[in-house]
Parts: structure tokens; sequence; C-alpha cells
């Protein structure tokens, strides 16, 4: 007797919501309108009797029985996929692999994107379509297929391989500094304007008190506030002030002469950028090479060990 089995569009769509607990980003990921997902996802509900997902307040999750056949179906459809694979022409089905790569907008301008056309050189056929929501990511990898975050390498669930340290320079203009070399300790720019970095995670905020400066005596230092890296570095590079910046991002800017040294340590802040991604989807050739690619730009796993001294008072 025929069984009434699910189509595998069906189950393609189950599996992008699964991975991504959105119906509008797997909509997205599939090339299909979020009402046709959802259709399809309603349809599957009916034919099984069993609720898959728990809607609440606009977000989904799964349920015991949707895990369970969450787990199931991937196994199923990455099986297909390998058997089509393997009895197609040349070993491979014709056609391109889609990637959503999520990370911060500073680190994906600056670091990722000039990288990029290395890696479409040696994977052609994987698509990378990057986007900049990590927020919402950070609290729900599903919703990507790979992201580039930065923290402590600890996301449930999740594998996150190290990729590098976030050193932290001051930087300003020549005309800013004037004549003067780059100073040999943080006293050398206190007489200068200081533009801040004001942010949860702030670059400033964090070379100061590595000096050993309190918050109270941070918010005394006078000078202008900017919340993100893009803002600050334009401002420097105007001649605002100087500031500190991750280096990665003004590297560039140095051997151009834009910017200058304003003084010779780095401070390394807690934390690190990784690549991040579901555990369970380390296999899928996509994630797989675009991890193997990635992974040869990593830095070296060695604590910067050199702090800025103290600020006198």
């Amino acid at each position: 007797m025929r069984r009434n089995l699910p189509k595998i569009t069906t189950l393609q769509c189950f599996d992008a919501v699964a991975q991504h607990l959105s119906m509008t980003y797997a909509a997205q990921s599939l090339h299909m309108t979020q009402s046709a997902i959802s259709k399809q996802i309603k349809a599957l509900e009916q034919q099984l009797g069993r609720n898959l997902f728990y809607r609440q307040d606009g977000r989904l999750s799964l349920t015991p029985v949707g895990e369970q056949y969450a787990s199931e179906v991937k196994v199923l459809l990455s099986r297909l996929a390998d058997i089509t694979d393997m009895v197609s022409v040349d070993g491979h089905v014709s056609g391109s692999f889609d990637l959503k790569v999520v990370t911060e907008p500073t680190i994906a301008m600056h670091w990722l994107v000039p990288r990029l056309r290395e890696f479409g050189a040696s994977y052609p056929d994987v698509k990378v379509h990057l986007h900049t929501d990590f927020l919402s990511v950070e609290r729900n990898v599903r919703k990507c297929d790979a992201a580039i975050l930065f923290g402590h390498g600890n996301w449930p669930g999740c594998e996150a391989e190290f990729l590098r340290y976030d050193n932290l320079v001051a930087v300003a203009t020549r005309k800013v500094l004037g004549r003067r070399p780059a100073a040999k300790d943080l006293d050398g720019i206190i007489g200068l304007p200081f533009l801040h970095h004001n942010h949860p995670i702030s670059s400033t905020g964090s070379w100061l008190k590595a000096a050993g400066k309190t918050d109270k005596q941070i918010s005394q230092i006078e000078g202008g506030q900017f919340e993100h890296f893009s803002l600050l570095l334009e401002a420097v590079k105007h001649g605002l002030g100087v500031s500190v910046l991750p280096k990665y991002l003004v590297e560039k800017d140095i051997v151009e002469g834009n910017l200058a040294l304003a003084c010779e340590l780095e401070h390394q802040i807690d934390g690190a950028y990784y690549l991040v991604y579901n555990s369970d989807r380390r296999d899928e050739y996509a994630i797989s090479n675009f991890r193997k690619w990635l992974l040869t730009h990593k830095e070296p796993k060695i604590r910067f060990n050199q702090r800025p001294v103290e600020l006198s008072s």
C-alpha cells in the first residue's frame, strides 16, 4: 500500500523554517513567498495531525515533536542530496548553493568583504549573501547559515571557531598630532581632543579602563560621542580628534598616510571574533567550504599581553 508521504518541497520548507525559526528568513533562503511557506507548514501539520511549532508573540519555536521531526528530516534531506550528487553526471548537481552569512557592519565592510573575491574564485558555486542583523542572530544562530560574532565562544548548540582577537590602537591625523611622534604611553595623548566610542562594548572605554581609569574619570574626559566604528573612523579621519579603534580597521589608512599612531601601545579587549554555525550543519557543502576557507585567514590564538600603562590623574 502506498504511504501518504509529504512532498519533498514541503519537507524542504519545514527544514528551512526549523532552521531559521522564521517564515521570512525561510522564504528568502528558498526564494519563495512567505505565504507559500506558511501554507506548506500548515498543510504538513494537518497531514501529521500534530503541531510542529509553538507560535507566541510573533515568534516561532519547535515543539518537542517538531524538534524530533526536524532532526530526522534534516538527515533525510542531506542523505537525499548526497545520493543525488553521487548518481548525477560528473558527481555533482550543476547549480549554486546559497550561503547566508551575518556579522557586524564594520567587520563586514573592512575585513570580510575585501576577502570575498578570493572565496568566490575558489568556490564559484557558493553564492554568499551578506547580512548585518547580527543582534537577532546572536540570540538565534539558526536565522543564518554562518555568522562571525564577537564574544567568548559560548553560543549554545553551536560550533564557535576562533578567528581573531580585537587589538585596539590610538590614531589621529597628522594635522591633529602635529610633529609629535607616537607617544610611549597614554599620558602623551591626554592633551589632544578625544573622541569617545559610545557603545556597550566601547573601544575607548576598554582602553581607558585598562589604563586604570574609573567610569567616573572616563565620563569627565571631554569629547564627542560616536556610536558606530564607521562614524568614529570618519570623525578621526576628518581631524576631529584622537580615538581608539580596532587595528584591522585603520591599518590601511596608516599605511597610506591618512592616519598615524598617536600611541605605541596596543590593547586587546576581552573576547574575540568567532565563526559560529549550528553544530548539526557542519558538513553541509556551503558551510563546510566557507569554514575551511575562512579559517585560513584566522590569526594565531595568542593573547596580546601588553596593556596601557596607568594614566596620570
